[in-house]
């Protein structure tokens, strides 16, 4: 059974993502290059930047990414609404202090 992302405030929208499907490329003689898909899949990644969360978000987000990081949960995008299982891609939930009681977070998904 996957676990849902918190209910918190959505991330503001300097939140950005990549899609990333590696190749492997080899150079020759004559600026010719040849390459090839190193995976037969891409994976989706996001960064998820908050830039003033409530200090009741950031500990619902906090004791969150205590307990699942490592495991796999399901995520709904918030411009698109698509959803998607993910993993956080980090070892760490980076935060700020913006003001008293705000904080600046972020932190990194992908797709499993």
């Amino acid at each position: 059974m996957t676990v849902a992302f918190p209910s918190i405030v959505a991330p503001t929208y300097t939140t950005g993502g990549e899609v990333y499907r590696p190749q492997i490329r080899t150079e020759f003689d004559g600026n010719y290059v040849q390459s090839r898909p190193r995976s037969t899949r891409a994976t989706r990644r996001w960064t998820l930047v908050w830039t003033a969360m409530t200090e009741a978000d950031y500990g619902t987000l906090d004791a969150y990414f205590i307990a699942n990081v490592g495991t796999t949960f399901s995520w709904t995008e918030p411009v698109t609404s698509n959803s998607y299982t993910v993993r956080f891609s980090e070892d760490s939930l980076k935060w700020n202090h913006s003001n008293k009681g705000v904080r600046s977070v972020q932190v990194g998904l992908e797709t499993i």
